[in-house]
């Protein structure tokens, strides 16, 4: 099973809308609010690698509201 961890901060007025929209997206396992230097946590998961790249390519880098997002895929 492939991971990939990705860091968002976002504007405070859009967190709650990139929240919902990043739990409807197909291979995401979590979405955590968090404080620290990041504002939001997602967990991605699938056995097809190329999901998870197009899920963080396409669908989050696509939102509104993200000043900056961080990618960190899991190695065996």
């Amino acid at each position: 099973m492939n991971e990939a961890y990705v860091l968002l901060n976002v504007s405070y007025k859009s967190q709650r809308d990139i929240v919902e929209k990043a739990m409807q997206i197909s291979v995401v396992k979590a979405v955590k609010t968090v404080y620290g230097i990041c504002d939001v946590l997602v967990v991605l998961e699938s056995d097809d690698m190329q999901k998870i790249k197009d899920a963080i390519d396409n669908d989050l880098h696509g939102m509104d509201g993200i000043t900056n997002l961080t990618s960190l895929i899991a190695v065996d």
